[in-house]
């Protein structure tokens, strides 16, 4: 996972350089404030990255909240039971996670276009106040340059990124569930989290209607398997032990794997963009030699 202190340690560095920067009547800070105002933008957007951590961690702990619940699922009476095979679940719906979601997409998304702002600095013949502009000008305009060359290698994951949050924010309200799986057999007892999923890519419109919701199936999981059987003195098979687990099916992903990669990719992006700007010593890209 993406670590704070490493995010930061770049940012900490580039803001020291920042303090030795010039203020000249021709150059990128013509005044105190201008520095003050730029700083602040790449704060604006560390902080929008903290808070999507704190959203994605509290996803985590809802998982964690959810094995210890599984452990709970069978009394002990059950699990002592001279039953064959015992098997229980617990399926129900989890908008929590759903909520924590759009959340993070809009801090990271708001993150990202902090560091656009930023660098409108750098691009005195440029203004804008989000990454749409710079992303624009990148595959319509063809335009080249430290910045534009940067978001160009970043520009999948942008694009991914802003297009997941448009439709979760704006065009459509994402489902979610929990569930897990308690089996007793032969004796031995093991649990299964049904992991909680979102689609891998931007969900298509679907109606939220009464009757849409009474006709719904749920949602399969792949499975798989795993037992060790020994040959008991009576000629028969009795299982010694085994495990079962599920995952999400083909289009899907753990929420929480689709939290961390994104985070792994703004950790990325932002470390890039920093050591970019750095490279151009507080100077416009009109101004480079």
């Amino acid at each position: 996972m993406c670590s704070d202190a490493k995010i930061f340690k770049v940012l900490d560095e580039y803001f020291k350089k920042l303090d030795t920067a010039p203020i000249l009547p021709t150059g990128m800070f013509t005044s105190e404030g201008d520095k003050e105002r730029y700083e602040t933008l790449f704060m604006y957007a560390f902080r929008k990255y903290r808070a999507a951590i704190y959203h994605y961690e509290n996803v985590k702990n809802f998982i964690k909240a959810d094995e210890a619940n599984a452990q709970k699922l069978l009394s002990p009476e059950l699990e002592n039971s001279q039953a064959s095979k015992i098997v229980m679940r617990v399926s129900r719906t989890a908008d929590h996670y759903a909520y924590e979601l759009s959340a993070f997409l809009e801090a990271l998304k708001s993150s990202v276009d902090f560091l656009a702002t930023a660098c409108t600095s750098h691009l005195p013949d440029i203004k804008f106040d989000s990454l749409k502009t710079l992303i624009r000008l990148v595959k319509k305009r063809h335009r080249t340059g430290p910045i534009f060359d940067e978001v160009k290698r970043n520009l999948e994951w942008l694009e991914r990124l802003r297009s997941y949050r448009h439709h979760v924010v704006h065009r459509r309200i994402i489902s979610t569930s929990s569930g897990y799986e308690r089996r007793v057999i032969e004796g031995i007892a093991k649990t299964a989290i049904h992991p909680v999923i979102i689609p891998e890519s931007p969900p298509p419109y679907i109606p939220d209607t009464r009757r849409r919701r009474a006709m719904e199936e749920s949602l399969g999981f792949d499975s798989s398997w795993k037992e060790v059987r020994v040959n008991v003195v009576n000629g028969k098979e009795k299982i010694l032990n085994y495990s079962f687990s599920y995952h999400p099916p083909d289009g899907f992903t753990a929420i929480e794997d689709f939290m961390e990669s994104h985070l792994n990719s703004f950790k990325k992006f932002f470390t890039e963009i920093i050591h970019t700007l750095s490279g151009l010593n507080f100077r416009t890209c009109t101004n480079l030699k």
